[in-house]
């Protein structure tokens, strides 16, 4: 059958449609093998997509538009607090009802649905995948029949393709077969990598790497450059964000070495910003956060105007990433309200990674709400793209059960935030992440926090909330004591999961890193609720030592761990006057960086209070009572003011690259 696809006439359009679904009614699996065999790619895509009836053809799963957020937004809480409607569950999941059954129930129903009459799945082999790989117009469908493909074949299914590929022999070394031969190793390894198996991509590009250094005799060496730096960008990304640090310091020796070179040619045309977010995303996920801010503007200002706008797009909103957590947040907002002035339709994979670097601004500007649609959003979106068994769906699920947590604390209803972190971690011990994977680690550390609190929590509400499991009738002080158990199987849950991210991150990282201070951090603060204070208090001195080496002493996160420091001096170890140089330090820090509004100060302003009614100064306690009194008047005005202002000086122009080089040098000029 000939089918060819025009523009040239509005009829054309309707009779290739009209081909395809005659074709797709009467197909059977003979057709279909010839179809996928001998048709051109982005049409047996096409069919392909058709024959299965992906989630029944039904249009309510695609976002890409604004107008669909909102039931996207919808979606998205419904899988966060696992009640899908028509999921077999009249209301949301408690965590005591968390049984591997629960997940796997659930897991199914949020698999994409789909019809194989013909095994399609055992008809694509290396072969047919590569090709389609060369259609870019239909990569979004691609994604989802890789995860099709992985729902009916297995987790081993993405690691089977790439050794299907490393294992072949190249019998005719010429150059164009060696040029073939490492295109296909490059697009099959990003797309995996952008398919959210990571380790599966890294080992197709460490493979291709090998084959471009070491077996390909290339003259042109620009050509060379050109591919030697696409292979290690998206090397280095896969392994930082799989937090694969042995590798990526590799990798990271290879990218400076080439990214040298490349730097030095004289008018060079090649454009690297791509290769320098990936360094600075390897310092972001160290929390080296200024050396990663150093590559993400180098990256910006690598930029040039015949870029395209999906890597513009990327690159900017990285650097709104690393601006955020450097806490340079008026930056962050200039270059977000600048973007907002892209009206062309976005890409729904970029899109959604856009969203979460908001989200992570959003977090950090205490701006906590507004991180949540965010999410929600990204939830939906990577469920349908790649599947709910991926680690793409699982990320989002563990970064925002700690948006949850940050945005809950004062509540303390941790039970959306403990149903996300939870499959989270289905997820990923699913897919076969290795126990000391610092992906895991995190999300186990995450648990802990949340895990902390509810146990805090449970001697309050645990009456109300068990009493109805049939317990009515034991006594109080039956009841009492059950509580008191379980406060303290959960307590030590999370110290065993702390101390494993301790362990994990001195491992990985050393002693002198962010990422193994905040491991001391929580495990001050845990030892504090366990009634362990003096291992408590020293934990918190150890964290506050390495904060404060790296960052300096005026830095929020070293604040962070001061106020809870002085919490354990207020109220268990009543060294008063201790506590309130701390509180005031870090009262002053937070000022100093949030300003007024920040609802970290309520923490310390009630630790004062505390603090000056046991040392009878009842002119502070006055004084820091009515501070509280007042934040609570003002934060909903400041709230409305942060939502409705406007920036005079956004340029609504699109991509102009140098109002975003002027905002990032805080430049005060009037492009």
């Amino acid at each position: 059958m000939n089918i060819i696809m025009s523009n040239s006439s509005p009829n054309v359009e309707s009779l290739y449609s009209k081909s395809l679904k005659q074709l797709c009614y009467s197909m059977n699996e003979d057709t279909l093998v010839n179809v996928l065999k001998w048709l051109p790619p982005s049409i047996s895509l096409q069919i392909l997509w058709k024959v299965l009836k992906v989630n029944n053809d039904c249009e309510n799963f695609v976002y890409n538009l604004p107008e669909s957020k909102i039931s996207s937004i919808k979606r998205g809480r419904e899988i966060a607090q696992m009640s899908l409607h028509n999921s077999g569950y009249e209301e949301p999941v408690s965590y005591r009802q968390m049984s591997s059954e629960t997940h796997e129930g659930f897991a199914t129903i949020q698999q994409t649905k789909f019809v194989d009459r013909f095994n399609f799945s055992q008809h694509i082999d290396l072969n047919l995948f590569s090709k389609y790989l060369e259609v870019t117009n239909y990569r979004s469908e691609l994604f989802t029949i890789f995860q099709i493909c992985i729902q009916i074949n297995g987790f081993q299914f993405p690691k089977n393709l790439a050794d299907e590929w490393i294992k072949i022999d190249i019998q005719d070394e010429s150059n164009s077969v060696y040029v073939h031969h490492i295109d296909q190793g490059l697009k099959l390894g990003i797309f995996l990598g952008d398919a959210g198996w990571f380790s599966e991509c890294a080992l197709v590009l460490s493979h291709t790497y090998k084959i471009i250094t070491t077996k390909w005799l290339c003259h042109d060496q620009n050509l060379k450059l050109v591919k030697i730096i696409q292979c290690l960008t998206k090397w280095l990304l896969v392994v930082s964000n799989y937090h694969n640090f042995e590798e990526a310091k590799v990798v990271l020796q290879y990218m400076l070495h080439t990214i040298g070179v490349i730097e030095k040619i004289e008018r060079r045309k090649l454009c690297i910003a791509y290769a320098y977010v990936a360094v600075s995303q390897y310092y972001y996920v160290l929390m080296e956060f200024n050396e990663a801010w150093s590559w993400a503007f180098k990256a910006v200002y690598e930029l040039q105007d015949k870029s395209a706008d999906i890597l513009k797009l990327l690159v900017i909103s990285h650097a709104i990433r690393v601006c955020s957590v450097l806490n340079k947040l008026s930056t962050a907002r200039k270059l977000i309200n600048q973007l907002h002035t892209y009206e062309k339709e976005i890409d729904q994979n970029v899109d959604v990674d856009i969203l979460l670097n908001i989200a992570c601004y959003s977090l950090k500007a205490d701006l906590a709400k507004d991180s949540i649609n965010s999410y929600y959003i990204a939830l939906d979106s990577r469920r349908n793209l790649f599947g709910y068994y991926n680690l793409h769906t699982a990320i989002v699920f563990v970064d925002y059960a700690y948006a949850r947590y940050v945005c809950d604390y004062s509540t303390t209803d941790f039970n959306e935030a403990m149903r996300s972190i939870l499959q989270g971690i289905f997820i990923m011990e699913k897919i076969g992440l290795p126990n000391d994977n610092m992906l895991l680690v995190n999300a186990g550390r995450i648990k802990a926090l949340i895990l902390e609190e509810k146990a805090l929590d449970i001697m309050d509400r645990g009456i109300d909330i068990y009493i109805h499991d049939g317990i009515r009738d034991l006594q109080a002080d039956g009841i009492k004591r059950l509580l008191e158990r379980m406060k303290r199987n959960m307590l030590n849950e999370a110290e065993a999961l702390h101390l494993k991210a301790l362990e994990v991150s001195l491992k990985a990282v050393g002693m002198k890193a962010l990422l193994t201070a905040k491991s001391y951090c929580n495990l001050g603060r845990l030892y504090q609720s366990q009634e362990k204070y003096t291992q408590s208090e020293q934990m918190h001195l150890k964290a506050i030592e390495i904060k404060e080496s790296i960052l300096g002493k005026d830095n929020p996160e070293v604040a962070l761990s001061l106020g809870h420091l002085a919490s354990l001096y207020t109220y268990q170890l009543k060294k008063y006057q201790e506590a309130e140089v701390l509180y005031l330090r870090s009262k002053t820090i937070y000022e100093t960086t949030y300003g007024q509004q920040y609802t970290g100060l309520l923490y310390d302003f009630q630790g004062l209070v505390e603090v000056y009614r046991e040392l009878n100064d009842i002119e502070k306690c006055n004084q820091y009572t009515e501070n509280m009194r007042r934040f609570h008047e003002t934060r909903e005005a400041w709230l409305h003011e942060v939502h409705t202002a406007t920036d005079e000086n956004c340029t609504k122009d699109d991509f102009s690259l140098e109002k975003f080089k002027c905002i990032l040098n805080e430049c005060a000029c009037d492009k």
